[in-house]
Parts: C-alpha cells; sequence; structure tokens
C-alpha cells in the first residue's frame, strides 16, 4: 500500500487505465498487464540498507584538501602593496 500510495485513490482503489488504442478489448489487456506489473514491482523485497561510515583516512584527506584550497583563495585575494 506504501509503495502504491501515489496510484490509490481516497476510496482505497488501485486505478489503471490505458488509452494506447482505439480499441477497448485490446486498452482493458494492457491495463491488466500494467495492474499484474505494478502489483508484481510494489511486492519486491528491497534490499536493506546497511549505514556506512567515511573511513578516517578518507576524512583527513578531504580536510587537508580542503585547506589548500582555502589557502590558495586567502593567497589571490591579499593585496600587494605599491610603493610610489
Amino acid at each position: 500500500m506504501r509503495r502504491l500510495a501515489t496510484r490509490i485513490g481516497k476510496n482505497g482503489v488501485l486505478r489503471v487505465i490505458s488509452q494506447q488504442t482505439r480499441c477497448q478489448v485490446e486498452n482493458k489487456e494492457l491495463a491488466v498487464g500494467r495492474f499484474a506489473e505494478l502489483l508484481r514491482e510494489a511486492l519486491k523485497q528491497l534490499p536493506i540498507r546497511k549505514k556506512t561510515r567515511v573511513s578516517k583516512g578518507a576524512k583527513h584527506r578531504r580536510l587537508e584538501e580542503k585547506k589548500q584550497r582555502g589557502l590558495l583563495k586567502g593567497e589571490r585575494s591579499k593585496k600587494v602593496p605599491v610603493e610610489d
């Protein structure tokens, strides 16, 4: 129900329509096929997400890179005094 919440109406009915062909029977068959596919996808078990952490080395490298970038930008913005 949760996965199909956007497709289920207030009255609890899952509505699937098809207007691909001009034939009502063919559209009904297509709609039934789509309905079955929606249910199949909604009932699939999703893999459980495992939490991970950033390694200390990666965190250290990222912070060092940020420091270097900050120093570079700081050097660019420093004004050199001009003596006349």
